[in-house]
C-alpha cells in the first residue's frame, strides 16, 4: 500500500486543554507530526511544488537558513526526496537540534548571531553560485503559506467547525496568515491573534527588530486582529506546571500562547479557541526543566 504523505501530515491530534475552565480551548499537537513540528508541512509543500514546477532536481543542493525546526524537516525530507541539503543556522541553536540535523546527513554551516544573520550568509552563498543551489526561501516563498491552507486548517475545521479565536506565533508567519486567510474566508467574525516574542521565546520572532522576513507580514497583516507581545518569564512560564501536569509536553512557544490564553480567558466564558502547539519540548529541556515544580505535578509525587 502506498503511503499517503499528505494525509499523514494532516491527521495531527487535537486535544482540549481541560484546566482552562468555562471556555473551550483546543491545541493542535504538531509534536506528533513527522520531525516533531509543524514545519514539516511547510518543507514538504515547498519541495513538492518546486519539483512539480521544474525548479528543483537532484542536480541542485537545497540551501536554506533556519533556527531549527525548518532545518530538521529539510534534513529529514531531503532523504525522502533523495536530495542534498546545506543548512545555515545560528551557532546558538540548541545542541540537540544540531545533532538531530546531522543525523539525517545534512551539512550544517553555523554562523554568529540570529536568524537574520543566517539568512545573510545563505544569500551570500547563493549569489556566489546560483546554479549550484535551490533556495526554498521559507521567509518569502508563497508555498510556505499555501502548505497550511491545504494541510493544516481543513483538518481542524473538520474536527472543530466554527471558532471564536485562533492563536499562533510570528515566525515566518506562514502558519498564522494563511490559516487566517482560510478561516476569514469562511468565518468573517473570527478573531486572529498573533503572538510576538520580545525576548528568548524560541520559535517566535520579535517583529520589532527583524530585518529579513517582513514580506508575508507586510502583505497580509490586515488578516490579524491583534498582536500580543510576550516575554519568557511573564508569559511562557507562569502556568507551565499546570500544562505539564495535564500532560502537555510542548515547546516554549506553546507555553507562551497557552499561558497568555489562560490569562485572557480568566474572566470570560463560552468562547471557543484553537491554538497551534508547533513542536515538542525535548529541544528545550535545559530551559524548561528549571521551571518544573514537582510538588505541583501529581505524577511527580
Amino acid at each position: 500500500m502506498k503511503l499517503d504523505i499528505e494525509k499523514l501530515l494532516m491527521e495531527v491530534p487535537i486535544t482540549r486543554i481541560n484546566h482552562i475552565e468555562n471556555n473551550e480551548v483546543y491545541a493542535l499537537l504538531e509534536k506528533f507530526n513527522m520531525c516533531g513540528s509543524i514545519k514539516v508541512k511547510t518543507v514538504y509543500w515547498i519541495l513538492k511544488r518546486a519539483i512539480e514546477k521544474g525548479e528543483l532536481d537532484k542536480s541542485k543542493i537545497v540551501l536554506e537558513a533556519s533556527s531549527g525546526n525548518t532545518a530538521i524537516s529539510l534534513a529529514y525530507l531531503s532523504n525522502l526526496f533523495d536530495l542534498k541539503v546545506q543548512l545555515v543556522i545560528p551557532e546558538n541553536t540548541a545542541s540537540c537540534k544540531k545533532k538531530l540535523i546531522r543525523s539525517y546527513w545534512a551539512e550544517l554551516i553555523e554562523v554568529p548571531g540570529a536568524t537574520d544573520d543566517a539568512i545573510d550568509h545563505r544569500n551570500k552563498l547563493y549569489k556566489e553560485n546560483p546554479n549550484k543551489y535551490y533556495l526554498p526561501d521559507q521567509f518569502w516563498n508563497i508555498d510556505n503559506m499555501e502548505a497550511h491552507y491545504h494541510l493544516t486548517w481543513p483538518h481542524i475545521e473538520k474536527k472543530l467547525w466554527k471558532l471564536d479565536f485562533f492563536v499562533a506565533w510570528l515566525g515566518t508567519t506562514g502558519t498564522l496568515l494563511w490559516t487566517a486567510k482560510y478561516l476569514k474566508e469562511r468565518y468573517p467574525d473570527i478573531k486572529i491573534i498573533a503572538i510576538n516574542a520580545l525576548d528568548k521565546v524560541e520559535g517566535i520572532k520579535n517583529y520589532n527588530i527583524i530585518r529579513n522576513i517582513w514580506q508575508f507580514y507586510k502583505d497580509y497583516k490586515y488578516l490579524i486582529d491583534e498582536v500580543i507581545d510576550v516575554t519568557f518569564l511573564e508569559d511562557a512560564i507562569p502556568w507551565v506546571n499546570d500544562f505539564i501536569g495535564e500532560g502537555y509536553f510542548n515547546g516554549i512557544s506553546s507555553w507562551a500562547f497557552l499561558s497568555w490564553t489562560k490569562r485572557y480567558l480568566e474572566w470570560k466564558q463560552w468562547l471557543k479557541w484553537a491554538i497551534i502547539a508547533p513542536d515538542w519540548w525535548d529541544y528545550y529541556f535545559s530551559e524548561l526543566m528549571k521551571q518544573i515544580d514537582k510538588d505541583k505535578i501529581k505524577w511527580c509525587k
